[in-house]
């Protein structure tokens, strides 16, 4: 606890990194004490305490923080859900800025995830797109306590709520298990939704309108997903080429290191065959040349072109120029 209270004034600043093994440090040697990494740590915990309060108290500032929200950006799109005995489970965050900034930007959407490492975890789940200058513009964000069928349902309904729909939007995520939708038309034949979009595999032929699967001669994720469903394993719908077997055949010829000269028995009808230098094989003097030597078509595509210092004309510089004035 008194640790914890002397390095108080080093969190004041929320960018300030001070790990324990900071704290541990700077007790040794300001301090003469030698700490634990487990007793650094704990200070640590009780210093960003003291700072921020409870974890748990944080929990029920949220109504107010959403209420400020609102009322700072109106037109935002806040959402909080609840369990049924009041504890928190779903979050959703889209600011005015960005809902208005959308209909200018391609309708590109990404989606991503990560985990928290709070002290009750949860997953954050966000989504991008971007602008015309190729910045990343954050659309919204949400917090849920785990990546499953019902969170990602929840999510998508309150992005829909919030942006709407438009022409040829596009969904770009990390194709997570949750997100694919698998209906099974016969029984090769399924139906993936991935976001917004439809695909149709068919593991018979080994193929999917996405066209990666036929392509790659790979199962694509959509037909990860119809596998997956099948509860069956991708290894018979790859191709042989990407088999353990293929890939040792392409090796099993070894490529051994050449004898000694020394050792070398060549016939006598071989070492009687002449070889001589090429002509004008003698290196010209000067630096060598370290560029390859460029074709007629690499050389007329030159973005510049030579111009004269003396008239300004193109194709001939000053000491080539004709057009000199003469000397009298």
């Amino acid at each position: 606890m008194v640790v914890g209270s002397m390095i108080i004034p080093k969190y004041s600043d929320p960018k300030t990194i001070y790990t324990p093994k900071g704290i541990q440090f700077d007790m040794l040697s300001e301090h003469g004490v030698n700490l634990t990494y487990m007793q650094a740590w704990r200070a640590k915990e009780k210093a960003l305490q003291f700072l921020r309060g409870h974890p748990a108290d944080s929990y029920n500032k949220l109504p107010n923080y959403l209420y400020i929200l609102e009322k700072t950006y109106p037109g935002s799109v806040v959402k909080l859900k609840k369990t049924d005995d009041d504890c928190f489970l779903y979050v959703f965050v889209a600011i005015c800025t960005s809902i208005s900034g959308w209909e200018y930007c391609r309708p590109v959407v990404v989606i991503d995830e990560t985990f928290l490492k709070s002290a009750y975890k949860g997953i954050m789940l966000t989504t991008s797109t971007m602008d015309a200058a190729g910045t990343i513009l954050p659309l919204a964000y949400a917090v849920v306590d785990l990546e499953n069928d019902t969170s990602w349902k929840w999510f998508f309904e309150q992005f829909k709520l919030a942006y709407g729909e438009r022409p040829n939007m596009c969904v770009v995520s990390d194709r997570n298990e949750s997100i694919l939708k698998v209906r099974a038309s016969t029984d090769y034949i399924y139906t993936v939704i991935d976001g917004v979009r439809r695909y149709i595999v068919c593991l018979e032929n080994k193929k999917c309108s996405c066209g990666q699967f036929q392509f790659d001669e790979l199962p694509c994720p959509h037909a990860l997903a119809a596998l997956r469903q099948r509860d069956e394993s991708f290894e018979e719908y790859c191709s042989s080429y990407y088999t353990r077997a293929n890939l040792l055949r392409t090796y099993e010829i070894p490529v051994n290191p050449l004898p000694d000269e020394n050792k070398w028995n060549v016939s006598q009808h071989i070492t009687e065959k002449v070889v001589n230098s090429p002509k004008g094989g003698k290196r010209q003097p000067g630096r060598p040349q370290k560029e390859r030597y460029k074709i007629y078509d690499e050389i007329n595509s030159k973005k510049y072109k030579v111009s004269c210092g003396n008239c300004g004309g193109e194709g001939h510089n000053k000491r080539s120029c004709k057009n000199a004035p003469k000397m009298k």
